[in-house]
């Protein structure tokens, strides 16, 4: 981030002002902000919060990626499309979204599969950040092992029935991706959830989208990584949260287990659970046979 050349226009100062305002939020912070490049993986509801939010806070650059258009089913949660978009790529949805919103931030938005065949052509090593929202958690392990190779911070977020969940990673400083999220989608497992209507709604996410940039936000105004999972439900209710427990690293079982937390089909209670992270040394993605074998 290089935000030392930059300043604050007057209509910028006027927009932002409520927020230069506050006790903790410094023109310094700002600018910083507006320097930022941030590159967010999907453009569906997890994204659409966390989209809005950094528009609203006056990032820099949003670069988005998703392959998908929109769909009337996507409209109970994915507030930055609307009905007069359904059928255009959500690519294009976001961008007249975005320009509504804040005309200062700059959109770069693609219709794209990520895979292993397009993410080196199509991620941009020099971003900031890497905010991952894909659905899909082999997806999201193509997208990791980018950042891990380049050592770009990685924010995943997600949100599972009325659970949502976030952690602010960043290889080698702290775990990725895969020393948490251990079992990626099998040929078994995709077919149970390709057949499945993921029951969601917009509660959790907004919830998601909060947390999630407020730990970039963190990140931001001091240079570190909390090192923390969040894991955040809104009701005492049962929970369906298979998509999210069974694909859980053992390593991330054990850490759980060690702060109290059992993970399982379904979660009832209510609140935040907060767990203190630590990297596992056999990940095949960060751990310390890879880093040796680069040295």
């Amino acid at each position: 981030m290089n935000w030392e050349h930059l300043s604050l226009s007057p209509e910028e100062r006027e927009r932002y002002l409520r927020q230069l305002a506050m006790g903790d939020w410094s023109e310094e912070d700002q600018l910083k902000l507006k320097s930022l490049r941030v590159t967010i993986m999907g453009i569906g509801g997890a994204a659409s919060s966390i989209i809005n939010n950094l528009l609203l806070l006056g990032v820099g650059e949003i670069e988005a990626i998703d392959q998908d258009t929109v769909e009337l089913s996507n409209l109970n949660r994915q507030f930055i499309h609307n009905i007069e978009h359904i059928g255009i790529s959500k690519a294009e949805s976001l961008k007249v979204y975005a320009q509504r919103l804040n005309p200062h931030v700059k959109i770069v938005a693609k219709q794209l599969k990520i895979d292993e065949t397009t993410v080196n052509e199509t991620l941009n090593p020099e971003t900031d950040v890497i905010i991952d929202t894909f659905d899909k958690w082999a997806f999201r392990s193509i997208v990791n092992r980018f950042a891990v190779k380049h050592k770009i911070p990685y924010l995943m977020a997600g949100v599972v029935s009325n659970c949502f969940y976030t952690a602010f990673l960043h290889s080698p400083h702290t775990p990725c991706l895969n020393c948490l999220m251990g079992r990626f989608q099998g040929a078994s497992l995709a077919g149970f959830f390709q057949t499945s209507i993921f029951a969601i709604d917009i509660l959790p996410i907004a919830a998601m989208g909060a947390f999630s940039i407020a730990e970039l936000i963190k990140y931001l105004k001091t240079g570190e990584t909390t090192n923390q999972f969040y894991f955040g439900s809104l009701y005492n209710t049962k929970q369906d949260i298979r998509f999210f427990s069974l694909f859980l690293s053992k390593h991330f079982k054990k850490i759980s287990e060690e702060q109290g937390v059992q993970w399982g089909p379904v979660w009832d209670s209510e609140g935040m659970t907060k767990l203190k992270l630590s990297k596992d040394p056999a990940c095949r993605i960060c751990g310390n046979s890879q880093f040796e074998e680069r040295n």
